[in-house]
């Protein structure tokens, strides 16, 4: 029949429900067990290790094994040691407590509840530019990044992406320090559309429309240049804070010259990367790591929103101003999404083009 199992030769009466094991086994079993001549050596403690470890025990009592099973029990529980209200114990809010039966004395000390996530000690700030109304790409960083205590942008929020509003309003509603970028102030200094290519004028003349007088106000009031920590934070340069870009030696020499042996974070390049002197050389570095910061130097975390390092990731840095470092770090996004965005403003295509090539 389709399903049955075929039977052994010579097995295929046997009922194992029904089959038992043969008398004589049994019988030579119990006589082997009954044997005193067939008992096997006690392999316990003698009397000297026996009173060893009923002295250990005295002293670790935590140690204390049960008699029924052999597994390791707590320590009895001291008449002295009162559980505290659980409205009393650490970490734990009050209004939030689950209400059960109470239990009396606790044979262990109390565990505080740590219901935030724990971060290594030290004050770290995330650095973000060039976020370029890329909604897709904010997003991604933004649950990437690790927990932070401040969060710092160095301008660009709004220009070549579609989704404008919804940047601005996020870095609005999460209170990020923000500077001013190029495209930033575009929005609101008509003149300096000039210095723009056609298509990249185009878009901004699209959101000064689309964003409304409230955001317009805000990008209005952003700060060209800002000091934190005794590093100053810009947008293009140290020399010029909004519109200079640092990509080769001789450019980046002259700025850092300006620091004085100083630190300078900032963006505009979209090219993530450290530029350093070594022995009257300009150096550059860069890598998904992290560096030891030494002045002069100037810092740039990439972009988030329209990378162009060849890399089509949304880049940013963690900078941990105790120990003196900065890590980059990228993040995939949603590039088809960002893409869409772009085509339903129907801005010019080769903006979404370049976010899959990071170019």
């Amino acid at each position: 029949m389709l399903g049955d199992r075929p039977t052994r030769p010579g097995r295929a009466g046997t009922d194992r429900r029904h089959h038992r094991a043969h008398p004589l086994s049994r019988t030579l079993y119990r006589c082997r067990a009954s044997d005193p001549r067939r008992s096997l050596p006690d392999t316990g403690p003698g009397p000297s290790d026996r009173a060893a470890l009923l002295a250990d025990l005295q002293c670790h009592p935590q140690l204390r094994l049960s008699e029924s099973d052999g597994r390791r029990c707590p320590p009895a529980a001291d008449p002295r040691h009162h559980r505290p209200h659980r409205r009393l114990q650490l970490g734990r809010n009050p209004r939030y407590v689950r209400r059960r039966a109470d239990r009396g004395h606790a044979s262990h000390p109390v565990r505080p509840h740590l219901s935030a996530p724990l971060r290594e000690a030290g004050l770290k700030i995330a650095i973000v530019s060039d976020i370029h109304a890329n909604w897709q790409a904010l997003e991604a960083i933004l649950r990437d990044c690790p927990p932070v205590d401040e969060v710092l942008c160095l301008g660009d929020v709004v220009g070549y992406g579609g989704d404008p509003k919804r940047c601005v309003d996020e870095v609005m509603k999460r209170n990020w320090l923000t500077l001013v970028g190029n495209h930033d102030r575009a929005c609101t200094d008509p003149e300096i559309l000039e210095w723009f290519n056609d298509d990249a004028a185009s878009v901004v003349r699209w959101t000064i429309e689309v964003i409304g007088a409230e955001r317009l106000e805000w990008l209005r009031g952003l700060p060209d240049s800002h000091f934190e920590h005794d590093v100053l934070l810009v947008h293009a340069s140290p020399r010029d804070h909004i519109y200079e870009y640092v990509l080769d030696t001789a450019v980046a020499h002259a700025n850092l010259e300006l620091l004085d042996g100083g630190i300078c974070f900032h963006g505009h390049t979209h090219v993530p990367g450290i530029f350093g002197l070594a022995n009257g050389t300009v150096t550059h570095e860069y890598r998904v790591d992290t560096f030891r910061l030494t002045g002069p130097a100037l810092v740039n975390p990439g972009s988030v929103g329209q990378p162009r390092d060849g890399l089509p990731t949304a880049s940013y840095g963690i900078w941990d101003v105790d120990a003196k470092t900065f890590e980059f770090r990228r993040v995939r996004y949603d590039i088809k999404g960002a893409q869409r965005a772009i085509r339903k403003a129907r801005l010019p295509e080769r903006f979404a083009l370049r976010l899959e090539s990071g170019r």
